[in-house]
Parts: structure tokens; C-alpha cells; sequence
């Protein structure tokens, strides 16, 4: 191998010497190992493109200055940062100086909740959270709450989304920060995010949106929204992992969570990521307004689901409304999720099995109404910019080897509210 170049998804024919099976399709979501892979785990991570790599590869073989060293090397560092910050900035409606760069989602949640409560007045200590939320957002709260703070904790509606009148009840004058996610990762359900920000400017307090899902996948537009911070993740939208930024309204007072020498304006110290921060702001520019290419991907998953359906195994869609073109979740009846995708992974089929650590039953589930035991039985497929029609096709004829059709008088049935839900 010569050049540095992405894992084994994603980036094809970029100076390589070692051989690549047969079927490796550039930008396509296929496995080395396995020349007809299919890749239906985007909402996880997405491979880094092409349109990105091209950029991401100058930094890695030409710049290697410091940002913060004041010589041409760090200068040309700190300008190609800059650059980046003002994509990063123009692909969600903001400005540049509003936009800091950060590790990723997960550091972006946590600082946006961190950093408004050490920032907060002594009068506002209440927050509002989704217990749909991701779980950086929900252990931060849940840390809050032990350091003192109040946190309203709200359940969303079987369909997947929070109702508009928990919300109104829940928000007080002495709210300081409403969490309302722009679409739920597990369900791909749009949340109602200008409802809660009508809500918050009336009471006082912040709007903090993660749109870690929804950036890449739908037009995401912070002025449009009406948020004061908003978190993004370059590894969801085909930049590489480990970073993302979190944006925050001009004249919202925010606490630094990491602290240094200073960099970022103080907010975020640490030596700047020039490599992730240019991917990020390329693929922000060429993948974060793609609102014709959501037609597209929700034909994709449609066909899926569709596909699914005719098996005849009983499957259930989990959540349903204004949802993200890309992500389905199927409660499959009698299939333990982990030995399903296993199953499926062994056929050449990647998704996700919706539990968390120590196979506990999906938490976004549980808070939608479903049982364990369907939370425990759920799979997420989410697909990406570089999905084909093949691919859907493929993925078809997997689940169909794996799965066996079940009579109706043996289809279990969920007494959840949820159970019924498509």
C-alpha cells in the first residue's frame, strides 16, 4: 500500500498496489473480505468519498504546520482551518466565527450541555431532555442532574416523536436548556424542533439541537430551526471519524469544556485537527444541502421496506410521521437482534441491532412504549448517499436466505402502543 487511504469501505482506486477483489465499487459500501457486501449502516458511519478523500489527502502528504505557529507552515494550517469553519458555517445557515471544531458528536453534545450550565445564571437550573436522545446528551443530563440541576424528562409519542404539549408543560421560567434532537438516530424521526423554539424564546432559555443524524440526509438550517447550538459529526456525512463541530449562536455564553493553551478563541484548546477539519468542511459543502438526493434515498429504503414486507415474517416498521429519507427501524418478531445481525453479517448484509451495552434493550424503543422484548428483536437500516438500487436488491435476497416465513397464527404480536405502529 502506498498513500494513506480510508478502511476497507469507501474510497476506491486512490494509488494503491495491493489487489482488490472483484466488485469493489468506488464509494460503494462493500467489504474487502467480501466482494458483495452490502453496507446498510450509515446513521452509524459513512465512508469517506472521493469528493472528500481528494481534499483530506493534500493536507496528509503536503501540510503539516501547527495553526497556532506564526510561520508560513502554521499560517497556511490556520488559513485552510478558517476556510473550513466558514463551509462548516455556510452549509447550516451560520456564520464562520459562530462554528468551533470539536472531536466529534459525542464531544459536541457534551460540551453544548457542560458549557451552557457553567455558564448559567444561578436562577436557571432546569433543563427539558428526550429520553430518545443520544445517549452523549442523556449521560450529560443525567451528570447535571447529580451536580445539582433539575431535568424534566420527557418520553416521546409511540409514533417516535415528543408531544407538543409534554413539551409546553415542561418548559418553566426557570428553564435553561431544552434538548429536542433534529431526528432520532434509532427511528430516523424529525422532531419538533421550531415548536420547541417558539417555546424556549418565550420562557427564556436555549434550544440545543443535535443534528448529528439529520446533517447530509435533509436540509438541516440552524436560523431556520431557531436554535442557539447545534452539533455535527463529520463521520455521518463521509468526512472521517474523529471530528465534528458544534455551533453556537453569536451571544450565547458557553463554558469551554477543554482547556489549554487557548486555541479556537479559548473555547476549544488543543492543537487544531487541519486534516479533519478541511474533510469536514467538504463534505459539509458537497453533502449537507442535498435535499433533491433525499428523493432518491427514500425511494431506496422504501423499496426495502416494501421488500421486507413481502417476506412474510411478520416485520413491523418502529416509529412512523416525518421521518429521515434514510433510516428504518423493523421490529423483525421471534429474531433476537444480535443473532439476526450476526446472521446477516455472516450472509454479507451490515445493519444495526438497536440494544445497548450488555445487550440492553434499545432506550429509544423503550421510550417510544415498546416492550423489551421488541426492543430486543429491532434492527436499523440506514442508507447512504452511495447506496444503489443493486445493493437494496442484494440486501433482499439476504434477508430472504436468512429469514423464514412465519404463519400468521404463530406472528407473536407486541401489547405495546408501539406494537402497532408503521
Amino acid at each position: 500500500m502506498t498513500a494513506p487511504i480510508n478502511g476497507p469501505r469507501g474510497l476506491a482506486r486512490e494509488e494503491r498496489t495491493d489487489q482488490r477483489p472483484e466488485g469493489y465499487a468506488e464509494g460503494h459500501s462493500v467489504d474487502e473480505r467480501h466482494p458483495a457486501r452490502v453496507y446498510l449502516d450509515h446513521n452509524a458511519s459513512s465512508p469517506v468519498t472521493p469528493t472528500v478523500a481528494r481534499e483530506l489527502r493534500a493536507f496528509v502528504e503536503g501540510f503539516w504546520g501547527n495553526a497556532g505557529a506564526m510561520h508560513p507552515d502554521g499560517s497556511a494550517a490556520r488559513d485552510a482551518i478558517e476556510a473550513a469553519r466558514k463551509r462548516v458555517a455556510d452549509a447550516i445557515g451560520g456564520a464562520a466565527h459562530e462554528v468551533t471544531f470539536t472531536s466529534g458528536g459525542t464531544e459536541s453534545n457534551n460540551w453544548a450541555l457542560f458549557g451552557v450550565a457553567g455558564a448559567a445564571p444561578p436562577e436557571r437550573r432546569h433543563l427539558v431532555v428526550g429520553r430518545h436522545e443520544h445517549l452523549s446528551v442523556l449521560r450529560s443530563a443525567e451528570e447535571l442532574e447529580r451536580r445539582g440541576f433539575e431535568v424534566t424528562w420527557l418520553d416521546p409519542k409511540p409514533d417516535g416523536a415528543l408531544d407538543v404539549a409534554d413539551l409546553d408543560a415542561a418548559v418553566r421560567d426557570d428553564t435553561l436548556l431544552v434538548c429536542v434532537m433534529f431526528a432520532n438516530n434509532e427511528t430516523g424521526i424529525l422532531q419538533p424542533v421550531e415548536h420547541a423554539s417558539r417555546l424556549a424564546r418565550e420562557r427564556g432559555a436555549l434550544l440545543f439541537v443535535d443534528a448529528v443524524c439529520g446533517v447530509g440526509k435533509v436540509r438541516v438550517d440552524a436560523g431556520t430551526l431557531g436554535c442557539d447550538l447545534l452539533s455535527v459529526s463529520g463521520h455521518k456525512l463521509h468526512a472521517p471519524k474523529g471530528v465534528g463541530a458544534l455551533w453556537v449562536r453569536e451571544g450565547v455564553r458557553i463554558a469551554p469544556l477543554v482547556h489549554g493553551c487557548g486555541q479556537q478563541g479559548g473555547l476549544r484548546s488543543g492543537t487544531e485537527n487541519t486534516m479533519g477539519a478541511v474533510a469536514l468542511g467538504a463534505a459539509m459543502e458537497a453533502y449537507a444541502g442535498r435535499s433533491a438526493a433525499g428523493a432518491v434515498t427514500r425511494g431506496l429504503r422504501e423499496t426495502l421496506w416494501e421488500g421486507v414486507r413481502a417476506l412474510g415474517v411478520g416485520a413491523e416498521r418502529n416509529g412512523h410521521g416525518l421521518d429521515l429519507p434514510n433510516t428504518l427501524s423493523i421490529w423483525f418478531p421471534g429474531q433476537d437482534a444480535l443473532d439476526l445481525q450476526a446472521r446477516l453479517g455472516a450472509a454479507g448484509l451490515s445493519v444495526a441491532a438497536q440494544l445497548g451495552a450488555g445487550r440492553s434493550p434499545s432506550h429509544v424503543l423503550v421510550a417510544m412504549g415498546a416492550s423489551d422484548e421488541r426492543a430486543r428483536q429491532s434492527l436499523r437500516f440506514s442508507v447512504g448517499s452511495t447506496t444503489t438500487e443493486p445493493e437494496i436488491q442484494a440486501a433482499l435476497d439476504v434477508l430472504a436466505r436468512v429469514l423464514e416465513p412465519i404463519p400468521d397464527a404463530d406472528r407473536s404480536h407486541d401489547p405495546s402502543p408501539q406494537g402497532r405502529a408503521r
